[in-house]
């Protein structure tokens, strides 16, 4: 009998819970700004937010095997379409909510010229050392790295030197240790980081724009999601953005 009534409340708690929280699978480049908004975003309703934070195309690989989140951000567009054709999420919050640049940096005290991209690279290859990027087969850090070292005629020269890493913190984590030489991050990633330092800063030319976006899931509570996609669309919530060196659409 007491088993029976532990778990009785067990439910009742873990339950209760649920229906207290909106559950938001995000890319981890977004991992700073989001926490801020949702922490003036509790202040104001019922309904708290709560965050799982990993490459957008694990995520929404998780969504599909039924895990139970609410709102997806993806920071491409590539995953949200993946979702679509699984039918598994609705109508975005906006068109694009955010987007981003690529920027390659290195650990504080490492010595390279600025801006001489060809310098860099040589230097690099010639270290015997990696370059970290994000996995160019599935992390959309990677993709968009990939696709700007193509344009700029060193992805050949580069493939072997990389060290291909499963998300966007992942790789800026490798070069805040200095476990690399340099490494390719969302520009957002450097702002008021002192363990790093750009050396180079990507046309955006180069790759395709870095979008992200947020889109509801099929199981998603309507009325908290929509609650917490007009705390996304306000002015505040568009200045933490940018302080974290978002650009704003």
């Amino acid at each position: 009998m007491f088993l029976s009534l532990f778990f009785t409340m067990f439910h009742f708690v873990t339950n209760k819970t649920k229906a207290d929280e909106i559950l938001i699978f995000a890319a981890s480049s977004l991992t700073l700004p989001l926490k801020e908004i949702a922490q003036f975003h509790n202040k104001s309703f019922e309904s708290k937010v709560r965050f799982s934070f990993a490459a957008s195309s694990t995520l929404a690989r998780q969504i599909v095997r039924g895990a139970p989140a609410h709102l997806y951000f993806s920071a491409n567009q590539k995953w949200v379409d993946f979702l679509i054709k699984e039918n598994l999420v609705g109508q975005s919050c906006n068109k694009s909510l955010l987007s981003n640049e690529l920027a390659l940096i290195t650990w504080r005290n490492n010595i390279f010229k600025v801006n001489d991209l060809r310098e860099i690279i040589n230097k690099v290859i010639s270290s015997g050392g990696r370059l970290a990027v994000g996995d160019a087969s599935h992390v959309p850090l990677g993709i968009y790295s990939k696709q700007a070292l193509i344009n700029l005629r060193l992805w050949t020269k580069l493939k072997r030197k990389t060290a291909p890493l499963p998300n966007a913190r992942s790789v800026l984590a490798f070069i805040e240790r200095n476990e690399v030489v340099a490494g390719i991050v969302y520009k957002s990633d450097t702002h008021l980081n002192e363990k790093i330092k750009i050396i180079y800063n990507f046309p955006a030319t180069s790759h395709k724009k870095i979008t992200y976006f947020a889109v509801p899931t099929r199981s998603a509570r309507t009325k908290e999601v929509l609650e917490f996609c007009n705390t996304l669309n306000s002015i505040k919530a568009k200045n933490i953005f940018k302080q974290h060196g978002f650009l704003v659409d």
